[in-house]
């Protein structure tokens, strides 16, 4: 896509920002580190889960196929022996199937391999290296390994030094000599830009026509990021009789990831929810990678939150053209299916609480499908206590330059209610680049929608300074505990609202650079930006520009019932009898008290509903609710003689 706007200014930076759009106030910048990675990488570090290399107890044999589509982050220990690649279904634009892997400048731990080095500066960086082959073939029988590759995507375009490239191993040699480069691809001008994935065909020389047979792919790129992305598709290594020409793939798969059952947000507050919010139809992108006709059977299932189905939707036989003459499919029953068979449709029910539905989507083609997994899709929308517009993944940060001497710029994002509601908080990711980000003050700010033309127009609050804040988490490697997740922000002031509003910040500092802008974490598979995001670099009224910047911003309004809390936080906790440590949490915190011991312990939700107690026997417990939604809670303990103190806390995982 291009866009096209007044007082535009293209600008690149080096490494972290090599590819930054600068269009009037508006950029978009780069990853510092890969969040997702980091909290499995520590997931499985804790847990004493973590191998960087898989076992290579057999030798595989052909075919060799791997799409990156199952539901996991590191490659296939079946079929690589390394972690370093990011399996993922969010940067790639239109692959040829569901999912790949991603080569950049961070390692599997998710932090950079190096954060000291220069901008300018590119090292081998992420390798996926292939399980040993049985390759014992004459070249007459015409293996070829071959694979799609995209560079950038909705990532960062790898420089005009990087490069990616595949390397084929002679078994009968040792050590790095014994890897040949096959094909090399270098990175991009900065003027350039291309969302193709190529295809690569290598025929497998007879020196590599051995047992013990390996490939590898590997990146040159910045160190100190998540940048230069190169992301690899469907790599098939086989006997192909056709030779060269023999490019065909007989599958049929989904290409991208649902998107949300509401029809305008990802999710939104169980109280806000009405059931015209639901989508009747869903809407997918189907490629059939074949030059024929296949035969297809389709079917969506959507369970409730104790995985009781609801409602399904059957076309037992359809045919998916290919995508080389017809493009996506564009049979409706497949690419825009019901969420029901019935006639009448389903209906989802008022609530009653916070929920949850899960989606569960399947493609049945013939026997000659060469990948099963891609043709099933699972997707969960939550109704809990917060609005929002993105899917939960970071690829960049937003931030608003000003021109010196004008006050730090505003932001504001617009969300509507379906009956009046009290918001308490407000939830932010913040994408980390450097230190001094925290220092820079902002103020939460609430507008009603009576400015001119339904902009932003009278402030509802203007909350107190705060600054950027980061999750923390542990990591084993030493290089920091730091880690991009949503923030909680709690107003100082909770807001009755009814309507049409808008949810943003007034940033309290003129930029100096483009280290220095606040970064709030994009996602940059949907974009809801350019109808619901406004902007301005003077604060005065009328002067809204509607943003032009694709992608959602990582910003969520928190909402409750407040007359349901009332039975719970009526006490105090003074002279901080009890501690929550840390808060916000993922469900695992820890309970400190100064003085108690044999205290009963509740949890309440913000229903008031009880939702899990016990008794303390000592001043510090370990407490484990993950299994709990996110969302506001209230400790309540109580002691033998009756004195009784709350806390509240917050679980974001």
């Amino acid at each position: 896509m291009k866009y096209q706007v007044s007082r535009s200014v293209f600008t690149f930076f080096f490494c972290l920002l090599p590819f930054t759009f600068c269009f009037a106030q508006e950029i978009i910048t780069g990853l510092g580190c890969n969040p997702v990675l980091m909290r499995k990488y520590t997931e499985l570090v804790n847990a004493k889960k973590f191998q960087l290399y898989s076992i290579t107890s057999d030798t595989l044999s052909l075919p060799f196929l791997d799409d990156f589509s199952k539901e996991s982050i590191y490659p296939d220990t079946t079929l690589w022996l390394d972690k370093e690649a990011f399996i993922n279904r969010d940067y790639p634009i239109a692959p040829p199937t569901l999912g790949v892997a991603t080569l950049d400048g961070v390692g599997p731990s998710g932090l950079p391999y190096d954060t000291l080095a220069g901008g300018g500066s590119f090292a081998p960086a992420d390798t996926l290296t292939s399980k040993p082959l049985h390759l014992k073939y004459l070249q007459a029988d015409s293996v070829y390994f071959s694979f799609f590759w995209q560079a950038g995507g909705r990532g960062i375009y790898p420089k005009i030094h990087d490069s990616l490239l595949v390397q084929f191993k002679n078994a009968s040699m040792h050590g790095d000599s014994a890897w040949r480069t096959q094909w090399v691809h270098a990175g991009f001008n900065a003027t350039l830009t291309d969302t193709t994935f190529h295809l690569v065909m290598i025929r497998v020389d007879t020196s590599f026509l051995k047992e013990g047979f390996q490939f590898r792919f590997r990146n040159y790129a910045c160190l100190s990021g998540n940048v230069d992305h190169w992301h690899i598709d469907y790599v098939y290594l086989n006997k192909r009789p056709l030779g060269i020409g023999d490019t065909i793939f007989s599958d049929v798969a989904f290409v991208y990831n649902s998107s949300s059952l509401l029809k305008n947000y990802t999710a939104m507050p169980w109280e806000q929810y009405q059931p015209s919010e639901m989508k009747t139809n869903l809407n997918f992108f189907i490629r059939n990678n074949d030059i024929v006709p296949k035969n297809t059977s389709f079917t969506d299932t959507i369970y409730n939150a104790t995985l009781t189905p609801v409602s399904s939707y059957t076309l037992n036989a359809g045919n998916v053209q290919p995508y080389a003459t017809n493009g996506y499919c564009n049979y409706p029953p497949f690419s825009n299916p019901p969420i029901s068979t019935t006639p009448s449709g389903y209906t989802f029910p008022l609530l009653t609480a916070p929920t949850s539905f899960q989606l569960e989507c399947v493609m049945q083609t013939n026997a000659n499908d060469m990948d099963k997994w891609n043709d099933t899709l699972r997707y969960r929308q939550k109704l809990y206590d917060y609005y929002s517009y993105d899917d939960g993944t970071v690829e960049g940060g937003y931030g608003l330059w000003v021109s010196p001497g004008l006050p730090g710029g505003e932001i504001a994002y617009k969300f509507t209610l379906n009956n009046p509601d009290t918001i308490v908080a407000v939830q932010m990711l913040f994408n980390w680049i450097v230190d001094n980000q925290r220092y820079h003050n902002f103020r939460i700010i609430l507008w009603r929608n009576d400015g001119p033309n339904g902009t932003p127009g009278t402030i509802i609050l203007k909350d107190s300074l705060v600054s950027p804040q980061y999750q923390y988490i542990y990591h084993p490697t030493g290089w920091g505990n730091l880690t991009n997740d949503f923030y909680t922000y709690n107003l100082t002031s909770s807001k009755y609202l009814t309507g049409t509003f808008y949810v943003g910040l007034v940033q309290l500092y003129t930029p100096i650079d483009h280290f220095d802008l606040l970064n709030i974490g994009v996602d940059m598979n949907i974009n809801s930006n350019t109808s619901k995001l406004y902007w301005n670099d003077d604060g005065s009224w009328g002067s809204w520009n509607q943003s032009v910047m694709p992608g959602s911003l990582m910003i969520r309004p928190v909402f409750r019932n407040t007359a349901a809390l009332t039975s719970v936080t009526n006490t105090e906790n003074p002279s901080n009898q009890i501690k929550i440590f840390p808060n916000p949490n993922n469900g695992k915190f820890n309970v400190q008290m100064s003085k108690f011991e044999n205290i009963k312990m509740e949890i309440y939700n913000v229903f008031g509903e009880c939702i899990d107690k016990q008794i303390f026997k000592s001043a510090n417990e370990q407490i484990d609710l993950s299994n709990v939604s996110d969302g506001i809670y209230f400790l309540r303990m109580t002691s033998e003689q009756g004195a009784t103190y709350s806390q509240k806390f917050i679980i974001s995982k």
